[in-house]
């Protein structure tokens, strides 16, 4: 599957609404609110890469920062080496449970944070036998109980801060997790929560790679779309995540990012 997305608008969005809403193959309302959300912003997704093609010279041509990639070329999270025991040397990211893995500063493209985002949504069906006096005297004493239902939902979301971190040489991408990380080899004072060294732990990392470019705009841009892990069943529990399109919004990033990286080289 083709993706197509917006990385920078260059025109007013009202005044480019109606061929967005072509391009997207969406009424004017539904493109205005997908705009909305933030860059990037996917316009389409299509098997057709002549297609994908076509449409990323179209918006291109009305001035729009567009890339487009093949969405099986998306690392994603799980896949990327995870920075689970992170150590800061002098001209590198090493990890102390993976030796062989080595992450020079130099060769770092991107720094790019987001959050995962994860539900779990739980529907419970009990059933209960009470007494029941009024059902006594309707059945003339034949039965004293009755059987009441009673169904519970309840939602639970969990939030994992995460940096992406992409690279020049176009190697596996690297990322740090908010959560589940072991900081004691980092060489920074320990603060008092995971989310206090997460957070000295990015900044440490713009220290040492200033050629990066730090782009948090996925931060502020509106969540994206979760896609189920399981579910069903009666009594079912549904978990949804994030992980997955947030991916695909980080290497589209990185890609727009590289793109400028390029242009700027000689």
């Amino acid at each position: 599957m083709f993706v197509v997305a917006i990385a920078e608008l260059r025109l007013p969005v009202e005044e480019d609404l109606a061929a967005l809403a072509v391009d997207m193959g969406a009424t004017v309302y539904d493109a205005r609110l997908r705009v909305a959300a933030g860059t990037p912003a996917v316009v389409r997704t299509t098997p057709d890469k002549a297609l994908a093609l076509e449409l990323l010279v179209r918006l291109r041509g009305r001035g729009h920062g567009a890339v487009a990639c093949d969405a099986d070329a998306v690392v994603a999270a799980v896949d990327m080496v995870a920075m689970r025991r992170p150590r800061l040397g002098g001209d590198a990211v090493t990890l102390d449970d993976r030796p062989d893995e080595r992450l020079p500063y130099d060769d770092v493209l991107a720094l790019v944070p987001a959050v995962h985002r994860r539900r779990v949504d739980a529907a419970t069906q009990t059933r209960e036998t009470k007494l029941s006096m009024g059902r006594a005297l309707m059945t003339g004493g034949m039965a004293f109980t009755k059987t009441v239902k009673t169904s519970t939902h309840s939602a639970a979301e969990e939030r994992d801060g995460v940096l992406y971190v992409f690279r020049r040489s176009g190697a596996l991408p690297w990322i740090l997790r908010e959560h589940g990380t072991g900081w004691g080899a980092l060489g920074l004072p320990l603060a008092a929560t995971e989310s206090e060294n997460y957070r000295l732990a990015v900044s440490a990392l713009r220290e040492r790679a200033p050629g990066a470019t730090f782009d948090d705009r996925l931060m502020t841009r509106k969540a994206a779309e979760r896609s189920a892990l399981s579910g069903g069943g009666g009594n079912s529990t549904v978990k949804t995540s994030s992980e997955g399109g947030v991916d695909l919004l980080a290497h589209l990033l990185a890609m727009w990012i590289a793109k400028g990286t390029a242009a700027l080289v000689p």
